[in-house]
């Protein structure tokens, strides 16, 4: 590492102690009120995720709901059914790995779909770094995205200390792309 990108990443390491110290867990959580559109992108994760996608589609903010990595346990095209969504207002993507790689195949569903805008659930300590990764892959592209987070332990930003600092590293690692090593290789 050279010295230029050895202070860089000083800087930002003081850069997030300083949020950290001033903000602690709420820097993490960016909860926008919904709005409609043309699609739900449900994360993949625990169930609260789906939950609070279900809850905005049968509120009329959405017709379609696209599932991300639909094949991880929180995510199925069945628990989306029996949270009454219709089979046919489901978009399957089943690619995804990591956050980074949940926006890059949505990317690819929404212009097969030619959506222009979108409501994004995850979690609410994970909705950050999941707005970091959306603005990355569509930095050049007019989509609008609303972020809704979805509450990880009874309400919003009421998550672990131990989850906020994981989310903390795992943020400064998005941050200095180190997600392009891990997400993208083979």
């Amino acid at each position: 590492m050279n010295i230029k990108n050895f202070m860089r990443f000083v800087i930002l390491i003081v850069f997030l102690v300083f949020i950290w110290l001033l903000f602690g867990k709420d820097f993490l959580v960016v909860n926008e009120k919904p709005k409609n559109s043309d699609v739900i992108i449900v994360l993949s994760g625990g169930s609260e995720r789906l939950e609070k996608a279900a809850g905005l589609y049968h509120s009329g903010y959405a017709d379609y709901v696209l599932l991300t990595n639909s094949n991880a346990s929180g995510t199925t095209k069945e628990k989306a059914m029996a949270l009454g969504i219709p089979e046919n207002a489901l978009i399957m993507e089943g690619k995804a790995t990591s956050t980074y790689t949940n926006a890059l195949f949505a990317k690819d569903k929404i212009d097969k779909y030619s959506f222009n805008s979108a409501i994004v659930v995850t979690s609410d300590y994970h909705i950050r770094r999941t707005k970091l990764s959306f603005d990355r892959v569509f930095k050049d592209s007019q989509m609008e995205f609303v972020y809704v987070a979805s509450a990880s332990n009874g309400e919003i930003g009421q998550f672990s200390n131990k989850k906020a600092l994981r989310e903390y590293i795992k943020l400064i690692g998005y941050i200095l792309g180190l997600y392009k090593l891990i997400d993208l290789e083979g």
